[in-house]
């Protein structure tokens, strides 16, 4: 049986947000492996960043289908309506609709945030290495502080002495 159009943007707004807390919880760990600089965390943390990527691309996909649909089925001929529009018109029905979509601003609102702070100290992290860097090569000299020692002509030592002698 085929859920109705506003059934199905609930559903798809509810997987949105679902996909977002992983984020946000992603997003969370994130900062504690950057200051402990647990490069294996952070690199298991990437790849599950760039998975929970691909599948909000495929369920922002769907959203956009099925807004167009739930819209096409109460009048609006918008090609991308706005959510507020489709709730307006439909009435107390949509108020599931539009907690589901507050709920959903709040959380896209804390990624954003945890994004920005990641990024700043990933930033400045990458800023200390960069300095280090550079006040590590000042300290290699540009000449070489040893230089070949000249020949010199073999000597006789006791050791040869001695050997010889036996």
């Amino acid at each position: 049986m085929k859920t109705s159009p506003l059934e199905g943007l609930t559903t798809v707004l509810q997987a949105e947000e679902t996909l977002y807390a992983q984020l946000r919880d992603l997003l969370q760990e994130e900062q504690g492996l950057m200051a402990t600089l647990d490069a294996e965390g952070l690199e298991r943390i990437a790849r599950s960043k760039e998975e929970l990527a691909d599948e909000s691309r495929l369920v922002e996909e769907t959203r956009l289908a099925v807004t167009r649909e739930l819209a096409m089925t109460l009048g609006i001929e918008d090609e991308q309506p706005r959510l507020s529009t489709l709730c307006e018109r439909i009435g107390r029905e949509g108020d599931a609709l539009r907690e589901v979509h507050t709920r959903l601003v709040v959380l896209i609102g804390a990624v954003r945030e945890l994004m920005d702070v990641n990024r700043a100290f990933a930033g400045e992290a990458l800023s200390q290495v960069r300095g280090t860097l550079q006040l590590l090569g000042g300290l290699v000299p540009s000449q070489a502080l040893y230089e070949a020692v000249p020949e010199r002509e073999p000597r006789v030592s006791v050791g040869q002495l001695v050997r010889r002698s036996v």
